[in-house]
């Protein structure tokens, strides 16, 4: 079983979230279809063309009142926690 990531998320008086991250959103991430060698269309993942959304165990996406995602929540590849891989 893999390793439980912490959520990332801050409380504005400065708890941090006690939950883990469920799982990982790609936004606008490019699936392209192409047949195998028995002709059956296969699908294969792009990387996405902008940025991921963590969830976590315990709030979701941290949505605030305006039920926008916590900036905390949002990600590019690169400024994804440590035991996220994503290979």
């Amino acid at each position: 079983m893999a390793k439980e990531v912490a959520c990332p998320s801050v409380y504005a008086n400065g708890r941090k979230c006690p939950g883990h991250i469920t799982h990982v959103h790609a936004y606008k991430l490019d699936v392209t279809w192409t047949p195998d060698a028995d002709g059956k269309w296969q699908p294969s993942l792009g990387e996405p063309r902008s940025h991921y959304h963590l969830i976590c165990s315990e709030k979701g996406n941290h949505a605030g009142y305006a039920r926008e995602d916590h900036p905390s929540m949002k990600r590019y590849r690169d400024q994804l926690p440590d035991g996220i891989d994503l290979t």
